[in-house]
């Protein structure tokens, strides 16, 4: 199993890692977390139960082991605070892969994230031979989130409007990719 430790830019130390089968309770945790926050980020609106997160761990678990996603999860105290998983598209899209990455509030902002998605980029490049993009997308109000994706070689390609709905508000989504024939995820 690999495992990082890493140090976010206000000293709070923290341990990457992927994920194992008793993480279902703690994934679930976290990703609840997200529901009532306004503007996340993520497209989640509803609750997960356990149940649920069972089977989808279960699911993630078998896609790592076919080398079809990696993840790595961020731990702090015992709890999952943050998630990078790289998804390898399949057949004739094999060449590419999509990112998705989620970091509780109270580490954004601290290096964590760009640290995660690195790591995890990099996992990825050693684990999915062939791979040559790497996608994400974002909603339109996450300049923040933008800029790091910039700052790690994403360029823009597209947008969906009108892509997510909450309450009343609708919102863009930006569509992300790195191409790694022209630069690594590797720190410089």
């Amino acid at each position: 199993m690999v495992r990082y430790r890493h140090v976010a830019s206000d000293g709070t130390e923290i341990i990457f890692r992927e994920l194992v089968k008793g993480d279902a309770k703690a994934c679930m945790s976290f990703i609840n977390s997200f529901v009532d926050e306004r503007r996340s980020g993520l497209l989640i609106d509803k609750k997960v139960t356990l149940k649920a997160e069972e089977k989808w761990l279960e699911s993630q678990l078998s896609d790592t082991k076919a080398r079809q996603i990696v993840m790595l999860l961020v731990e702090l105290d015992g709890r999952i605070v943050g998630s990078c998983h790289v998804h390898r598209l399949p057949s004739k899209h094999r060449h590419r892969a999509v990112l998705g990455v989620a970091l509780l509030k109270g580490l954004r902002g601290k290096g964590v994230g760009e640290a995660l998605m690195r790591r995890t980029m990099e996992l990825a490049v050693k684990r999915f031979r062939g791979i040559e993009t790497i996608e994400l997308s974002s909603f339109a109000y996450n300049e923040r989130a933008q800029s790091l994706y910039k700052k790690l070689g994403f360029k823009e390609f597209g947008r969906v409007p009108r892509s997510a709905k909450e309450g009343d508000e609708y919102f863009d989504e930006v569509m992300m990719r790195l191409e790694l024939s022209q630069t690594s995820p590797r720190d410089e």
